[in-house]
């Protein structure tokens, strides 16, 4: 019975070793934190979203953007495209599923802003639309994603991070990870 426990800890363990040791990963990371920081400095936003688990990442990650994250620092402006069920349903209804976040990028995405696209397996079609919406704004997407993508959206994304596994739950645990990341390195920018 504590075996599979330690089994599972273990593996999880493996994908952040597996990160911590991939300098070209790092480096993504620190210029996904670039990214929004330049954003925010020209007066831009960001936007976040993902299904399922990662949909509550992204929440997550724009509150500690518009919250805090360790620091009290000013409140920055950051939307997670998740966040309204009304919004959700009435696209879902009238339109599909698949432009619940395109059509809000449409609606209020700008070219200052930044797009935060969480898709574990990076082929959830509403999460690639909502990238292509956000590159016809001349939006900057950063896309967490995994090694189970294949390489047609990594190129459409100005920055694809891949978590180097192709396990879903210890893909979302290394995601939240690297949003914590991002938003430390945010933190520090902005702190007063």
């Amino acid at each position: 019975m504590l075996e599979d426990i330690k089994h599972y800890i273990e593996h999880s363990i493996d994908v952040k070793v597996a990160i911590l040791n991939n300098e070209r990963l790092l480096m993504k990371i620190y210029q996904a934190a670039q990214l929004v920081i330049s954003s925010i400095r020209r007066k831009g936003k960001i936007l976040v979203a993902g299904n399922g688990g990662s949909a509550a990442d992204s929440m997550h990650m724009a509150t500690e953007f518009a919250a805090k994250f360790y620091a009290a620092r000013q409140p920055l402006p950051a939307i997670a495209l998740c966040a309204d069920p009304c919004v959700m349903s009435a696209v879902a209804n009238d339109f599909s599923f698949e432009y619940v976040y395109s059509r809000q990028i449409e609606a209020m995405g700008r070219e200052n802003d930044v797009f935060i696209a969480i898709s574990t397996s990076g082929t959830s079609k509403n999460i690639l639309n909502a990238i292509d919406a956000a590159k016809k704004k001349n939006m900057q997407v950063i896309f967490l994603t995994s090694e189970m993508l294949g390489a047609t959206y990594l190129q459409r994304a100005d920055i694809a991070i891949c978590v180097p596994s192709n396990d879903v739950p210890l893909i979302q645990e290394a995601h939240k990870m690297i949003e914590h990341l991002i938003c430390l390195e945010v933190d520090k920018e902005f702190n007063y």
